[in-house]
């Protein structure tokens, strides 16, 4: 597997891409990041897949209740805790809803 840098815009960290299976995936890592840096990563990284129908991987230090909330409905998700306080999150497009959402809301509540 050949992992090269990618080009997010709107995204403050690094992202790399792959093929795994045949399928192609994206994918950052947040882990000791606070927010709003992985909310903002998140969002730039769904929203490419949103139309791209690639997957978006998300390492990080918890599990992000906040972006949940935002994109439920839009994306499905799977969490593997890797450790203690460390998470892969994949997420999926849902054909036909993910394009709808608000990507411009970008910040974390509270």
């Amino acid at each position: 597997m050949t992992k090269q840098p990618l080009e997010l815009a709107d995204a403050s960290l690094p992202f790399i891409q792959y093929q795994q299976a045949g399928k192609k995936i994206i994918e950052f890592d947040s882990r000791g990041c606070h927010c709003p840096v992985p909310m903002r990563n998140a969002m730039a990284g769904l929203e490419r897949i949103a139309a791209s129908g690639e997957t978006l991987v998300m390492l990080n230090g918890f599990e992000p209740q906040g972006l949940y909330e935002r994109i439920s409905g839009f994306f499905d998700w799977r969490v593997v805790e890797l450790d203690s306080d460390q998470y892969r999150i994949v997420f999926n497009a849902i054909e036909g809803k993910s394009v709808r959402l608000d990507f411009s809301q970008r910040d974390c509540k509270g």
